[in-house]
């Protein structure tokens, strides 16, 4: 008999256990989802959205095909708090980053096929929706851990994307060899105990010969901390770091794991690795092609990734 039967036997068939047996997850929590704030197109209009976009981000807009993006989006752009905060309340900003993203993956990866697209983390579809207004045919499976994030996807979004929700425990849904491109943008950032376990999972999913496209923390973004105001701040609560960082100091040879919630499992850290240790170690799951450092948000290195036909 188990340790839960015993004591509904015990205390009774209406007991619960204590509360302290499980903290619910912030991931694990449903909440009602809150209302969108337009479109791209109707964000454009908007003068001060303009304004105050990111100049680089900005700049896309006068290309002629994120205009023709525009007018085909009619997906709805998600509350500031459906979004994981992504863009404070620069709406259209946050539309744009996720073009910044289409055309990083573009220049990168100018192999990847959209036929079948795993976006590892992908939230409300900041890149998702990119990928499927440049390719008709393409199709996009997020995984995340918010429950409400698939929600929002799934009531939002048409049949060409689609969500799941995964566990921080490394598994995907997904049959062996059907996914031909997966992306993780800023995921691995973040996991720090089933490292292995996730590009395993990454590994099984692919197809043989496809690509993926994996950002991380590197040895670059370590010497550009400084200007990183914000994640300089969490990291400096980490006495392990406060150690380590100091000006013109590398970074320690490895991998390096700065815990600032040592009491969830879950999206609790910040990874660091240098490019060593991503030949040793991912090299055992995967062709590495190309550490393109700086790649994303100006700091974090984007590992261009291939599966070699017949791996296993």
């Amino acid at each position: 008999m188990s340790k839960l039967s015993r004591m509904i036997r015990k205390n009774g068939a209406t007991s619960r256990p204590p509360n302290s047996w499980h903290a619910p997850s912030w991931f694990e929590t449903r909440r009602q989802l809150s209302p969108t704030v337009g479109t791209a197109a109707e964000l454009h209009r908007d003068r001060d959205q303009v304004e105050r976009a990111n100049p680089r981000q900005a700049a896309f807009l006068k290309e002629p095909a994120t205009l023709e993006a525009l007018a085909k989006d009619k997906i709805p752009i998600p509350a500031t708090i459906d979004r994981e905060g992504y863009c404070d309340d620069l709406h259209l900003g946050y539309w744009l980053s996720g073009v910044e993203d289409l055309r990083m993956v573009q220049r990168l990866v100018p192999q990847a096929s959209f036929r079948h697209v795993l976006d590892f983390g992908g939230a409300t579809g900041r890149f998702a929706r990119h990928v499927v207004l440049t390719d008709e045919s393409a199709k996009v499976t997020i995984t995340d851990l918010n429950v409400n994030h698939v929600e929002w996807v799934e009531r939002y979004f048409g049949p060409s994307v689609r969500a799941v929700k995964v566990s921080p425990y490394p598994y995907f849904p997904l049959a062996d060899g059907t996914v031909t491109f997966c992306v993780g943008l800023s995921v691995f950032t973040h996991i720090d105990s089933y490292e292995s376990g996730w590009l395993a999972e990454v590994h099984r999913v692919m197809a043989d010969g496809a690509y993926a496209l994996l950002t991380i923390h590197s040895e670059q973004t370590w010497n550009v901390l400084p200007a990183q105001a914000a994640l300089l701040k969490k990291l400096q609560h980490n006495p392990e770091f406060a150690e380590a960082f100091g000006p013109g100091r590398p970074m320690p040879a490895g991998r390096h794991v700065y815990t600032w919630n040592p009491n969830s499992i879950e999206h609790n850290c910040n990874v660091f690795m240098d490019s060593t240790y991503i030949h040793e170690r991912w090299s055992r799951w995967f062709e590495i092609v190309e550490i393109a450092h700086r790649a994303h948000k100006d700091f974090q290195a984007a590992v261009i990734l291939r599966k070699k036909p017949g791996s296993v």
